[in-house]
């Protein structure tokens, strides 16, 4: 009795060994060796404040019937999705794809876009980002806001697969300024068929978002203005959400040309509308444009990173937090020496407050890394921005992090 017990015990200690190995991923593998990437550096710190994150992934490769909310904030490294569009596709090809996400018209506002959409207009929206807090218009989920008191205007979304992704979606969210004033939305296809009708009445019941359920799956979309009453007069419209209503991951990436984190956390609506993506995990990538200027002070800099953490955790209690440090770059004809001190400033922050960070910098080189990325032809002509190539590195040496976090939380996970 007591070796059939023991039989027992020792068959289920093997078949959780068993089920746990199953659960580990292969670490991606960079395309190019690069001398100046350190793996021993390369590490998401303080893994525990990450637990309940890497949970829900580990249910989610068990069971698949998770929806996981990564949002990822950022400045111009991000607007344009290089390096993140790399992170979205490997962790959904991973553990699942919900959809493409948040998305920004950013070319309806005039400036840069990421590949993976496209929005157009033949109308003119008026528009502002957060670096201009000056100008008139709210800012909200997306950092630009874009607006338009013409009841005739629209504009149309488009979304890109990757090659093992389909980008197709059936559900829209609409953030906006949902008032009395503002016009309604009908969301036509392609075809000019009418699939849905957004106003400040339709499914979800919170003060910036109206949903619609589409017929069907589609990747292209005009969202046409519709005046139903007299008193309608504008549509001020901060991001738009687009999914598939699969489980997995929707990765968001919010970016803005010159950011900075007091831009962020003085816009009107930003952290306020964050928690309609109900974020399991917010991972912040700022720091180079505070480094730029002159002035730049370490104290400072650490009150800004206070405010923005602050505002963001009052709105999402239950979110764990993901700071990371900027790559070195160039200020004119020589290396920024004011990122290694951002960098050690994010550091310090995280350690101050138990948070995990991802330290890139120090990863690729620390202080002197800038040479290294110029040494390699990374850096675009600039000297602030990256080449695709050094963008697609970034990307895969964070989901290496990452994956690394997940196998030992799945390793030391009790079972």
């Amino acid at each position: 009795m007591i070796r059939s017990k023991i039989g027992l015990l020792l068959t289920a200690l093997v078949l959780s060994v068993q089920i746990s190995s199953a659960q580990l991923l292969a670490i991606p593998e960079t395309a190019k060796s690069y001398p100046f990437v350190n793996k021993e550096l390369n590490v998401f710190s303080n893994n525990a404040q990450l637990s309940a994150f890497m949970e829900k992934l580990y249910l989610q490769k068990k069971s698949g019937n998770q929806n996981i909310n990564i949002l990822h904030i950022g400045d111009s490294h991000l607007q344009a999705d290089m390096a993140t569009s790399i992170i979205r596709t490997t962790l959904q090809k991973e553990f699942g794809n919900s959809g493409r996400g948040l998305i920004v018209p950013y070319r309806v506002a005039k400036t840069n876009e990421p590949l993976n959409y496209r929005t157009t207009s033949k109308f003119l929206w008026k528009s502002k980002r957060c670096v201009f807090p000056n100008q008139p218009l709210p800012i909200g989920i997306g950092g630009v806001t874009i607006n338009s008191n013409d009841s005739c205007a629209n504009f149309t979304i488009l979304t890109k697969n990757d090659t093992m992704l389909n980008y197709g979606f059936n559900k829209v969210t609409l953030f906006y300024q949902k008032d009395s004033t503002s016009y309604s939305f009908a969301l036509i296809d392609s075809l000019g068929n009418r699939l849905g009708t957004i106003t400040k009445d339709s499914i979800n019941n919170q003060p910036f978002t109206s949903s619609a359920s589409l017929p069907f799956i589609v990747n292209k979309l005009t969202v046409q203005l519709l005046k139903q009453q007299e008193q309608h007069d504008h549509a001020t419209i901060y991001g738009v959400l687009l999914e598939n209503g699969n489980p997995g991951i929707e990765y968001h990436t919010i970016g803005v040309n010159g950011a900075q984190y007091l831009h962020y956390s003085e816009a009107q609506y930003f952290s306020e509308q964050t928690k309609a993506l109900k974020p399991d995990v917010i991972i912040i990538s700022l720091g180079t444009n505070e480094a730029f200027a002159l002035n730049f002070k370490q104290e400072q800099f650490y009150t800004d990173m206070q405010l923005l953490y602050v505002k963001l955790k009052q709105e999402n209690p239950e979110a764990a937090f993901l700071f990371t440090t900027p790559a070195c770059s160039y200020r004119r004809k020589k290396p920024n020496p004011r990122l290694p001190l951002a960098a050690k400033t994010i550091i310090q922050f995280t350690k101050d407050n138990n948070l995990s960070c991802w330290d890139l910098q120090g990863a690729t080189g620390g202080d002197n890394s800038a040479i290294n990325w110029k040494k390699n032809h990374l850096l675009r002509p600039d000297g602030v921005h990256y080449s695709r190539v050094a963008y697609e590195l970034q990307g895969t040496l964070f989901c290496q992090a990452f994956f690394n976090s997940y196998n030992t939380y799945v390793a030391n996970r009790p079972q």
